[in-house]
């Protein structure tokens, strides 16, 4: 009878998926003694594609435990972690009770690795700790081996779900234990360059960058001199790669990315090759990879990002990868529903009695329904609280908006009315004084007068360019016109623009910029951003004073300077001295402005890239520092 049951289950998995096979045929051996047990075995190494290492005088627990094993590596090699659990959870069970501590850690480690790989990081913490805690219970030194692994996997974890702090103590713990590492010790120094490298990560997601970078540096080092395996010095370059990215050193990182798809061809780790292309925004060719080895996950990845990177230079290919990322996930969807029904089969095959499985899978169905229906409701209320929760964002944007708008057109009235209305008084009345009197004033009376109608009137059209600089940057988005330009002819014409003012005060300008300097960025803006910081230079610098414009490279950016030993400015001013709604201080010489100079330039500079930075001491002067682009980005 179980000869013919065994047939029957060949039968139907001879359409069956390998996965499918190989449930179908272990439980046969489970429920089988004798010639159709050993059969099922046999069937289930066959199905894997290796030699039986057991025969018909084993005993059946001992061909039990070589399934196991074999079952767990062939679906963990293929990426099916469901499967994984199910059989690792068995082998636990089994070495349980014959008490083989080492392999049951070994089925914990095993398990703990595929719960991490569906995303479910509490059940794998559980499993790793309880590895760890056999290990302990073993000891000797293979023990604390197994120990620091179980940690960088659990800090591994912490890792994915962006528990910074909790990774790098773990893999500060893991180099702890490893301890000092002696030059000839090619395997500890192999794990110190896997710790490196994973604390280097940590870092780069922290963004400290600079530590970051050495420790992939080390990393790579160590992996080379050591030689270590191609797929590991792989994941060193790509790592090193993402950490040169992150600081703009961009020819070094596709250099290393360049280095690592080499390597990756010429050992055959095609699994690398499609991730390194995906990673390199060659999609057309990890895709082509992906689907020739039946990398689904890659497959996937690269079929989203592609849409995803395309959708506005390239729209019909995007649209083409949007198409088969849908594509493919109703087939794995549909291939799911295949197998439920193959496994309904196969259960079929394998009963006794017709009735008992009829009523089964009634029950079955009756319950998948109402879970389903569950489900359905559970999506749908989901949905609705993602809706009302993204209508509320919504207008709590559109509220703050308004505030913004509100206290913009607040702003606006009060500088139209006081800071520029106040001016346009001042001319009017000089006017009407040299109509009314322009004969009985005197030469000197006249001069005086032409001279408080251009210096007023600067002051006015340099506060009504920089309202309209101020309101085109609220109102619409400003374009950037980068270009190549002498930063030391720039700072002289702004120099120059002003001198009438620099006399007045009997101030000395110079400046100390290095004629052979150049930028490459929009001249308008730096012009901007420089007459601001002059105008405010000279407005708070006492008589006889100096002004110096100094400029430095540093990084990829040229750093201008304009420092005076004017009133300074108070810490208090300081913290709100950019934003929009800041009141203008009054200047050495009774001076008033619109007080939007430094938010205008800080608006303007954002746009360029660039930043802007102040340093000040009450009564001894001010230091205000910009950067601008060094070079035209590659």
């Amino acid at each position: 009878m179980k000869r013919l049951l065994l047939l029957g289950c060949l039968m139907i998995l001879a359409w069956a998926s390998p996965a499918q096979d190989l449930d179908s045929l272990y439980q046969v051996f489970e429920n089988s003694r004798g010639e159709a047990s050993y059969q099922a075995a046999v069937a289930i190494d066959e199905v894997i594609g290796r030699e039986p290492n057991f025969d018909q005088d084993t005993d059946k627990d001992e061909i039990k435990l070589k399934l196991l094993r074999t079952m767990i590596l062939y679906f963990f090699g293929n990426d099916d972690f469901q499967h994984v659990v199910t059989y690792s959870e068995i082998g636990i069970g089994h070495y349980q009770k014959i008490g083989d501590l080492f392999n049951e850690a070994g089925c914990y480690m095993t398990l703990a690795n595929a719960y991490q790989r569906l995303g479910q990081f509490d059940k794998a913490i559980e499993c790793y700790n309880h590895c760890s805690d056999l290990m302990d219970e073993i000891g000797g030194d293979m023990a604390e081996v197994n120990k620091r692994y179980v940690m960088n996997n659990i800090a591994e974890i912490h890792l994915t779900m962006g528990e910074y702090d909790n990774a790098e103590e773990l893999y500060h713990k893991c180099i702890d234990m490893l301890g000092e590492v002696q030059e000839q010790d090619t395997a500890s120094n192999l794990d110190l360059a896997t710790y490196y490298q994973n604390l280097s990560e940590v870092y780069i997601a922290q963004g400290k960058l600079d530590e970051a970078i050495g420790l992939a540096e080390q990393s790579l080092g160590l992996s080379r001199r050591y030689q270590d395996i191609p797929n590991k010095i792989i994941n060193r370059l790509m790592t090193l790669s993402k950490a040169y990215l992150s600081v703009g050193r961009e020819k070094e990182s596709k250099a290393l990315l360049d280095e690592a798809l080499q390597l990756a061809e010429a050992n055959d780790e095609l699994f690398l090759q499609a991730v390194l292309c995906l990673q390199q925004g060659n999609y057309d060719k990890a895709i082509a990879m992906a689907e020739e080895n039946h990398y689904d996950g890659v497959l996937q990845e690269a079929l989203e990002e592609g849409y995803q990177d395309l959708r506005k230079s390239n729209p019909a290919k995007a649209l083409e990868y949007l198409e088969r990322s849908v594509v493919m996930k109703d087939s794995i969807f549909n291939e799911n529903q295949q197998q439920l029904i193959r496994d309904y089969q196969v259960r079929y095959a394998m009963q006794e009695k017709e009735h008992e499985l009829e009523m089964q899978q009634e029950k079955t169905k009756k319950t998948r329904l109402l879970a389903m229906g569950l489900v359905i409701l559970a999506v749908v209320l989901f949905v609705l609280f993602l809706i009302w929760w993204r209508l509320a964002q919504m207008r709590k944007r559109r509220n703050r908006e308004l505030v913004r708008l509100n206290e913009t057109k607040d702003r606006l009235i009060s500088i139209v009315s006081h800071d520029v209305r106040t001016p346009v008084s001042a001319i009017c009345n000089v006017l009407g004084q040299l109509c009314s009197h322009y004969d009985s004033f005197g030469e000197t009376d006249r001069k005086a007068s032409l001279v408080m109608l251009k210096s007023t009137s600067d002051a006015l059209n340099d506060r009504l360019f920089n309202i309209l600089q101020w309101v085109k940057g609220v109102l619409e988005h400003g374009t950037v016109t980068p270009g190549s330009f002498k930063v030391y002819e720039v700072v002289d014409e702004c120099i120059r623009s002003q001198a009438s003012t620099f006399e007045m005060k009997s101030l000395k300008v110079s400046n100390e910029v290095s004629p052979e300097l150049t930028a490459y960025d929009d001249v308008g803006v730096v012009s901007l951003v420089l007459q601001n910081l002059l105008s405010n230079a000279v407005k708070f610098s006492y008589p006889n004073g100096e002004i110096c414009i100094k400029a430095e490279e540093k990084d990829a950016k040229v750093w201008i300077s304009v420092s005076d030993n004017g009133m300074g400015i108070s810490e208090k001013k300081l913290e709100k001295i950019f934003h929009f709604l800041a009141t203008s201080e009054v200047g050495t010489g009774g001076e008033r402005g619109a007080g939007i100079g430094l938010f205008v330039s800080k608006q303007l500079l954002d746009k360029t890239g660039g930043e802007i930075r102040i340093e000040s001491v009450k009564d001894e002067g001010t230091t205000v520092r910009f950067s601008v682009n060094r070079r035209r980005e590659a």
